[in-house]
């Protein structure tokens, strides 16, 4: 799908959120309805491309070793198919507003904290939930990483309860459509692969809340997705992590790291807790790592619990 879900910019010290999950807000009055598209009466809405653009972006074909180097130094939507990592395929939105606009739904459906799992809120919602956290009342994230199982799930929960997709939710399942990663049988939203995995990065931009999306930063949140990635495709690596959570570290371990992710927004769910873990100790860079050394009893020391997720990885061939 993230304060990276709380990581600090360097340069400007402004919290934003990567993906999985998001600092997620859109912008709209209290009066705005679940049944009508986001922003109907409802006040400014984040930026998203239209339809037409989603229609004539094709998904550049490459290798992940040469996926840095194409992405574009510019705000720009681009879409590319990793041909060495079957199922991967990487999304770079012209912005945070552009992404968030997509996805602040989604990732409110799937992974936010407090947030309903059998139902689409409102984006009236969403804002209100969004400045509990201190984030601007726009749609903002700062990466995604979802299955295209999960993004039909959202789809269907949203066609079953009757709501109304905003322009953003639009065009994301306008693209997916024609990347041929999701399709509509007999009525129904299905995914084409359970194998196709979508990650989602800003473009070189100025967030809403001022903030620089410069090629440091973009690279951190790459960086941070396809460590989502690996433990979505790797299944030892995935029951390596997931060991180590269970066996290695100590109850007051994994309570300090549930408490430090869900303070981030995060679901204290196993399914997110263990999968977020390993994204920030192993795949995310220092300046933008959020979870922190608490001492005393019951605290953490980060860089002891990484080097101990590297040796039992590296036990378990990983």
């Amino acid at each position: 799908m993230t304060r990276y879900r709380g990581y600090g910019d360097v340069t400007t010290g402004a919290a934003l959120l990567f993906a999985c999950v998001t600092t997620i807000a859109v912008a709209a009055g209290p009066q705005a309805s679940n049944h009508a598209a986001d922003g109907a009466g409802a006040g400014p809405v984040p930026v998203a491309v239209d339809d037409d653009t989603a229609d004539h972006t094709a998904a550049v074909r490459l290798p992940l070793a040469q996926l840095a180097a194409a992405l574009a130094p510019d705000a720009r939507l681009q879409l590319f198919t990793i041909t060495d990592q079957p199922g991967l395929h990487v999304m770079q939105a012209a912005s945070l507003a552009q992404q968030g606009a997509m996805f602040a739904r989604v990732v409110a459906l799937l992974e936010r904290r407090d947030m309903p799992r059998d139902r689409v809120v409102s984006a009236a919602a969403i804002a209100a939930y969004a400045r509990r956290f201190g984030t601007d009342p726009a749609g903002l994230t700062a990466g995604n990483n979802f299955s295209t199982e999960e993004l039909t799930h959202f789809f269907e929960v949203a066609r079953e309860q009757g709501v109304v997709l905003n322009q953003g939710e639009r065009t994301l399942q306008t693209i997916l459509v024609r990347w041929r990663l999701i399709r509509q049988q007999q009525g129904i939203w299905k995914a084409a692969s359970a194998h196709d995995f979508l990650i989602t990065i800003p473009g070189l931009s100025r967030a809403p809340g001022g903030e620089t999306i410069d090629a440091t930063l973009r690279a951190a949140i790459l960086s941070h997705e396809l460590g989502h990635w690996q433990y979505f495709s790797d299944g030892a690596y995935a029951h390596a992590c997931r060991a180590f959570w269970w066996q290695v570290l100590s109850y007051d371990e994994r309570a300090e790291l549930t408490r430090q992710l869900e303070d981030l927004g995060y679901d204290p769910s196993d399914r997110i807790v263990i999968d977020e873990m390993q994204a920030y100790l192993l795949h995310t860079p220092a300046p933008y790592m959020p979870i922190i050394d608490t001492p005393g009893p019951g605290g953490i020391d980060v860089g002891k619990v990484r080097r101990r997720l590297q040796e039992a990885l590296a036990r378990a061939g990983r």
